[in-house]
């Protein structure tokens, strides 16, 4: 942006608005009143393209060759897409020897903050001042701001908006942490409470760092956000405090996440990242939490329980009245080894699938012979019975689908497809 200069000659019985040059000609005139305008930001003194959110200082110099004798008011920056702070305003005082002449100054400076990119417009401000005509005589007049213009822009294609990020030129991020015993258990508390701070900025245009959390291991409470400005030898800083306290309703490993705030440094022209370390909490249950905690876990346990006490008493009935099952027969008789119950309950298994009676009819492969042989001897164990149980049941079903499948062969290779 151009930097802006305005002039204004004033005798004091009449406002004319001139430029510089016109000002230092009319010499004849010892009152007088001149008044200049600019913008400027931390990285430029003249300000024609800033950036969002960036704060744009609006200077008002106001220069007398007598001497101010009230108070100066400045009108209000009402501009839309414009955000500013005119509240507690101080001018510094000073003077500067011009040909010959002493000349009292008032410097003023406003802070003024766009949000979106865009063209912008300061419209002329109405400034009030009074200064001294003669001893015990005084004149008040209103001057006016020229117009200035600028235009803002996002500061770097990575600031997309979907995560929080402001413009400052020196920022900082710290966290405290705070917990209400030594050693936490459940119904205690943890406090974390989160200071961003920023210079050339307003408290207002620092984003919320914190996004409060919850979960069922613990309940939330959010303090309204504690949102301070300063002011101090010409610069403004800001800070923004967020409180969160976490009442704690279960034992075990709680975990707070990190936490990253985008910062453009204005004075800099670099984008950098804020960032928060997280942090994991131990947590001793107490017994009313554990029961809650896993609450879900022991009602299907006694859900299962119950299921199988159930199957239990229903096989137990229908079983009292009928044979039990040869799997669970060949199982408890190869547990207690009684070897003579264990041949026995093959040998039906055998004549149930293949109606033969004998081991050696119902395969030829070696494997079967060892096994069979095995059986009938003293080498015989539990594996061994399991095995040839298996093997008798997979054959037997392997023999009935190739008997049923048979037929259908022949009749394919009697009638080929063609």
């Amino acid at each position: 942006m151009r930097r802006a200069l305005m002039f204004v000659l004033l005798p004091l019985l009449l406002t004319v608005t001139a430029p510089w040059g016109l000002a230092a000609e009319e010499s004849s005139d010892s009152h007088r009143v001149l008044i200049k305008t600019w913008l400027t930001t931390a990285s430029q003194k003249d300000a024609r393209q800033v950036a969002v959110n960036e704060m744009v200082t609006l200077h008002i110099d106001l220069a007398t060759s007598t001497w101010f004798t009230a108070g100066t008011r400045i009108g209000k920056i009402t501009d839309p897409g414009l955000m500013t702070s005119q509240r507690s305003l101080k001018a510094v005082n000073y003077t500067e020897q011009q040909q010959g002449t002493a000349w009292s100054h008032q410097s003023w400076e406003i802070p003024v903050f766009v949000t979106q990119s865009g063209q912008y417009v300061i419209q002329p401000i109405p400034v009030t001042v009074e200064v001294s005509l003669s001893p015990g005589q005084n004149k008040a007049a209103t001057l006016m701001t020229p117009e200035l213009r600028f235009s803002a822009s996002l500061p770097s294609p990575a600031l997309t908006g979907q995560r929080p990020w402001f413009a400052a030129s020196g920022a900082s991020l710290e966290q405290t942490w705070q917990q209400s015993a030594d050693t936490l258990r459940a119904g205690d508390s943890i406090t974390r409470r989160i200071t961003l701070k920023g210079e050339s900025t307003l408290a207002v245009m620092l984003p919320n760092p914190s996004q409060p959390l919850f979960d069922d291991a613990y309940q939330t409470y959010v303090s309204p956000s504690d949102l301070q400005d300063s002011y101090n030898r010409g610069m403004y800083s800001a800070s923004r405090t967020e409180q969160e306290t976490y009442v704690l309703q279960a034992g075990g490993e709680i975990g707070f996440p990190p936490i990253e705030v985008q910062w453009w440094d204005s004075q800099n022209q670099q984008l950098n990242t804020l960032t928060l370390e997280g942090k994991t909490f131990a947590v001793k249950h107490t017994l009313q939490s554990w029961l809650k905690y896993y609450a879900p876990w022991l009602i299907a346990v006694l859900v299962l329980f119950a299921l199988a006490l159930l199957a239990f008493q229903l096989a137990k009935r229908y079983f009292a009245s009928r044979p039990l099952p040869s799997r669970y027969l060949l199982w408890r008789a190869a547990r207690r080894k009684d070897w003579p119950q264990c041949r026995q309950l093959i040998y039906q298994r055998l004549y149930e699938k293949t109606h033969l009676t004998a081991l050696a009819d119902f395969a030829q492969d070696e494997k079967w012979a060892a096994d069979s042989q095995r059986l009938m001897s003293e080498q015989i164990d539990s594996r061994l019975v399991r095995s040839v149980w298996r093997q008798i049941t997979h054959r037997a079903k392997a023999q009935s689908q190739y008997q049923v499948l048979q037929p259908l062969r022949q009749l394919a290779r009697r009638y080929p497809p063609l």
